[in-house]
């Protein structure tokens, strides 16, 4: 049995998944895999950031509302017009925001100081040179980086990549995930929960989890029968980068998943962990695949798929920082820990005026605290107690 911290060490061994080639709209929440370069300019002319007119500067410098000077309005352009017209001094361009500025022309006269009237433009202030121009590559230089190796893809990223011409970009791969319940008592979603019966809830959560990684897992629901199990965990790996599994890791008659792992050929990488709840995870490899076994126990699975599982599939996304975010809190109440574990206590974290403050769940049920939730607050090893109105570190699992 090994400690949290051993068991993120050994995650953070784990070597990202080969990169690929995606469209843009691919891509969003994965990890680049190289530094990526402008293919463009952006923008690609130098361009007008107001509706106005392209002027020479020098023929307004001295333009006020009493001392107006007129120019002959030679054109209009827009915004992906050709570059068909040149400023002289003596002559405007009607310009929209965005349009290509025309040669010749050395600033922009925002629209609303100027009073048109047929094909001639009354100027009543000045536009200093450059005044209201964007200059060629002033947001996006090509061949500039934009983003190095292991950067996160954001949306505003994707944006900045579209900006700068690009329609694809290489990241590490989304792997390919099936979360597999097993035990005799389980129903889907939606059957009935007749006595006995429970609901495959584990397998819901780690579901949607992943999917709110981009990740659309299979899901399967595996009886307790030994042989049948081995085939079907053997059938699975072959076809998926991770296997997530819910039930059987401890040693009653029915505890069967860690057996068949072991007939499958499961390395293990680790076997157990000072937590609670969440003691009986493991992590292991078959062939290319590796395997996250989770206990059965709603509260022992959840942790253990916060805390192991997700930052495991995150690892093999190329995740730099795959764990979850961890701050320092305020406990509302006292918390009770043992020496040698580390305890998680589902929490509500809230933030006012510059505090963090958490608030135990424990008067809440087991499922409930877990919906509830954003946060697991930390009593680590060699920590008994932690008072009310001190300080104590928290796992932050979602901002919501």
């Amino acid at each position: 049995m090994i400690s949290l911290h051993q068991a993120h060490n050994l995650i953070g061994m784990l070597h990202p998944l080969p990169p690929v080639c995606l469209p843009l709209d691919q891509a969003l929440g994965l990890v680049c895999a190289e530094n990526v370069y402008a293919a463009a300019n952006c923008p690609s002319v130098d361009s007008s950031l107001k509706d106005g007119f392209a002027v020479v500067a020098d023929d307004i410098a001295n333009a006020s509302r009493g001392n107006s000077v007129t120019l002959n309005v030679v054109g209009t352009v827009s915004a992906g017009d050709a570059d068909i017209f040149r400023v002289k001094s003596g002559t405007a361009v009607r310009i929209m925001t965005g349009a290509p500025l025309p040669r010749g022309a050395t600033s922009v006269l925002a629209a609303e100081f100027a009073e048109v009237n047929g094909d001639t433009v009354a100027i009543i202030a000045d536009a200093w040179p450059g005044r209201n121009i964007l200059r060629k590559g002033s947001d996006i230089m090509q061949d500039q980086r934009l983003l190095a190796k292991d950067s996160l893809l954001g949306p505003a990223h994707l944006g900045l990549l579209a900006a700068a011409g690009l329609r694809e970009v290489i990241c590490y791969a989304r792997p390919k995930i099936a979360v597999a319940a097993t035990g005799s008592e389980l129903v889907w979603p939606g059957e009935p929960v007749t006595p006995g019966k429970v609901a495959a809830s584990n397998m819901v959560t780690a579901s949607a989890e992943l999917q709110a990684l981009g990740i659309d897992a299979s899901t399967i629901i595996l009886r307790d029968n030994f042989d049948q199990l081995q085939e079907q965990f053997g059938n699975l790996v072959r076809q998926i980068d991770v296997l997530i599994t819910c039930g059987g890791v401890l040693d009653g008659d029915k505890d069967l998943t860690m057996r068949a792992m072991e007939q499958i050929g499961m390395e293990k990488i680790f076997h157990r962990v000072r937590i609670g709840p969440g003691k009986g995870a493991c992590m292991g490899r078959i062939g290319k695949t590796i395997v996250f076994n989770l206990p059965g126990g709603p509260p022992s699975n959840h942790v253990a798929l916060l805390l192991l599982a997700l930052p495991g599939v995150r690892r093999l996304m190329g995740w730099s920082n795959f764990l979850p975010q961890k701050r320092r809190v305020l406990v509302t109440e006292e918390l009770v820990g043992q020496e040698n574990w580390t305890q998680l206590v589902y929490s509500r974290v809230s933030y006012q005026d510059g505090v963090v403050t958490a608030m135990p769940l424990r008067s809440m049920g087991r499922l409930e605290a877990m919906a509830a939730a954003n946060a697991l607050v930390e009593i680590p090893e060699g920590t008994t107690v932690i008072n009310e109105v001190s300080q104590a570190e928290a796992w932050i699992f979602s901002q919501g």
